[in-house]
């Protein structure tokens, strides 16, 4: 997402919280420069993915993220507040299912030991998945580094299965590859293969989500604007990556490319599916509308109304530049809103370090969303 450096955040009337993480906490712990880790994670890990590093690249210090946890050993689940549910009184007496022994699972054999490669991408098997039928839940991510991606559902906890799609920096690339009504069938049907063959015993898939950080929107748009796809989608994730452009005319927003998720922020404003988006105060380079304008779009077409953000990080998270008693946490939540199982939450920063931290805190802001969903609600 290309920045304009210069840009000022608009001044929002919001009390600002210093959010907490452990990021510069963790390297400097282990011993590690910043440089250093750049250099591992260069290395050993994105050799092959394509992706720009050298200085100034938007992933850089996604990628650095990731080295310090693998290396500290920090992917700890987050910890959900969520109530636990009224026990049902249908009848008088308690029904206790009978219990699976161990080795009667479908997940007993299940070999988590690697990476499953696929077309554009990778199936990765989360420690938090189980599956005692072999009925499985699955979330398609788009754009992020895979060390970085896999870490935020590693902390987060969720029980399903994990696809990973990079296809560059353009939001165009995903966009027409996803518009291939026969793609993510394909792609999906290469990875209950390769489930089953890890000796996932019955697999079938029950419910899909997509989540996108930055460009990765686009495959989001193109997969929600095929007839008949939507409905099959359960959840919708968007990390700082949500655009449209402007009418010619008035320079009032293209509403026409927001319709996709315009349609899907109804359904789950109404409780029928979930969307989760945040978002960043950065001001693109060019004539096409920032993730906060965009946003604010879905939130007039539902209703939902912003309020102060009340500070759903409380971990630090520090710049990855200078020592680590130096730096100073950023990330500060600035507004939030919730209408049914539609939720926005918007963090201050307009540079590109305050873009990537919402792909490296995700576990922490809109996975627990999908995690309380998915644990509160019955597959359909």
């Amino acid at each position: 997402m290309p920045v304009a450096a210069s840009a000022p955040a608009p001044a929002m009337e919001a009390p600002t919280r210093r959010s907490t993480s452990r990021l510069i906490a963790l390297s400097a712990a282990a011993g590690l420069s910043v440089a250093a880790v750049l250099g591992a994670i260069v290395s050993t890990q994105l050799g092959a993915t394509g992706f720009d590093l050298r200085a100034g690249s938007v992933l850089q210090p996604a990628a650095a993220a990731a080295a310090v946890l693998r290396k500290a050993g920090h992917v700890a689940p987050a910890v959900l507040r969520a109530e636990a549910a009224a026990p049902v009184k249908a009848r008088a007496e308690t029904i206790t299912a009978p219990a699976i022994p161990p080795e009667a699972r479908a997940d007993a054999a299940l070999d988590r030991s690697a990476v499953i490669p696929i077309p554009d991408g990778i199936v990765t098997i989360p420690s938090s998945f189980s599956s005692a039928d072999g009925a499985y839940d699955l979330v398609v991510h788009f754009h992020g580094v895979n060390d970085v991606v896999q870490a935020g559902f590693e902390r987060a906890g969720l029980n399903a299965v994990v696809m990973i799609i990079n296809m560059g920096i353009s939001s165009a690339a995903y966009e027409t590859r996803f518009g291939i009504r026969s793609y993510l069938p394909a792609l999906l049907a290469k990875a209950q293969a390769a489930l089953e063959a890890r000796g996932l015993r019955d697999a079938r898939l029950r419910r899909v989500a997509l989540s996108a950080f930055s460009a990765g929107y686009g495959a989001v748009r193109g997969l929600l604007n095929q007839p008949g796809f939507a409905d099959k989608v359960d959840a919708v994730l968007l990390l700082d990556g949500i655009h449209t452009g402007y009418m010619p005319l008035d320079h009032s927003l293209d509403m026409e490319r927001l319709k996709p998720f315009g349609r899907f922020a109804e359904m789950a404003a109404a409780g029928k599916k979930l969307m989760s988006i945040t978002h960043s105060e950065i001001i693109p380079v060019g004539d096409y509308a920032s993730t906060h304008e965009s946003t604010d779009a879905l939130l007039e077409l539902t209703g939902a109304q912003r309020t102060p953000g009340a500070g759903a990080d409380e971990q630090p998270v520090y710049e990855l530049t200078g020592a680590a008693g130096e730096a100073k946490p950023r990330f500060v939540p600035l507004s939030e809103a919730h209408k049914g199982a539609f939720h926005v939450r918007g963090y201050a920063g307009t540079q590109k370090p305050d873009h990537v931290r919402h792909l490296t805190r995700m576990a922490e802001t809109a996975l627990p969303d999908l995690v309380r969903h998915w644990s509160e609600t019955p597959a359909r």
